[in-house]
């Protein structure tokens, strides 16, 4: 990989992993902004980890619900 790339995977990560943060007077969750690149690149990682890594059944499924009267 070159190091422009690296670079900004490193950025993806970074950004992915920053704390929540809560603005405005209700309160509200801001996400980080992502660049379009960045928002390719994300889709790029997550692709490739589920080709390494794939779900059993081929698919996520709901989870089950714990209440019997639902």
């Amino acid at each position: 990989m070159n190091k422009t790339l690296l670079n900004e995977v490193r950025e993806v990560k970074r950004k992915i992993s920053l704390p929540v943060v809560r603005k405005g007077s209700r309160g509200e969750l801001v996400p980080p902004k992502f660049t379009d690149r960045e928002t390719n690149l994300m889709m790029e990682m997550l692709n490739r980890r589920s080709e390494r890594h794939p779900t059993p059944g081929g698919h996520i499924s709901a989870p089950m619900k714990m209440n019997k009267n639902e």
